[in-house]
């Protein structure tokens, strides 16, 4: 005879807790944080997150001005000064990414506006404050604007 399964209920709801693994929930939180600082701190427009195109994912779709923003975010745990999570964004990604941009265009019907690939790396630490790097013009640059 089996086991009797126990669920845990609220206001006559029931409840099962899915456990989400920390490499996503620290994914989600650098996104929504990379989000912030962008918006607050240099004035970006949000068009889209989590922006499913048949040639990429974009994670923030934004707008500087009249330009066009792709945004990848990289989210880590804090490993030291010489770390860089965007070093490990691959040259397949970045073609993927170029890919995009010709859907966007199709998408949005125009090629008035400019499009750029900002980076943004977000570190979690235990002790110390949450350190955000933005590159803007990822592609054509890569010096690390330290925030």
């Amino acid at each position: 005879m089996s086991q009797p399964r126990h669920f845990h209920h609220r206001a006559g709801r029931l409840s099962v807790k899915k456990k989400t693994a920390a490499h996503i929930r620290l994914g989600r939180e650098g996104e929504r944080l990379a989000r912030r600082f962008l918006e607050f701190t240099l004035g970006y427009e949000l068009i889209e997150h989590n922006l499913k195109l048949r040639s990429a994912e974009i994670d923030l779709l934004m707008r500087d001005g009249k330009t066009f923003v792709l945004v990848e975010v990289k989210s880590t745990r804090w490993r030291g000064e010489e770390y860089h999570p965007g070093l490990h964004y691959t040259t397949e990604q970045q073609i993927r990414q170029r890919r995009a941009v010709h859907e966007l265009e199709r998408k949005f019907g125009t090629r008035e506006f400019p499009f750029r690939h900002d980076l943004v790396e977000v570190f979690f630490g235990r002790y110390f404050p949450i350190r955000i790097h933005h590159v803007p013009d990822y592609f054509n640059r890569k010096v690390f604007q330290s925030i």
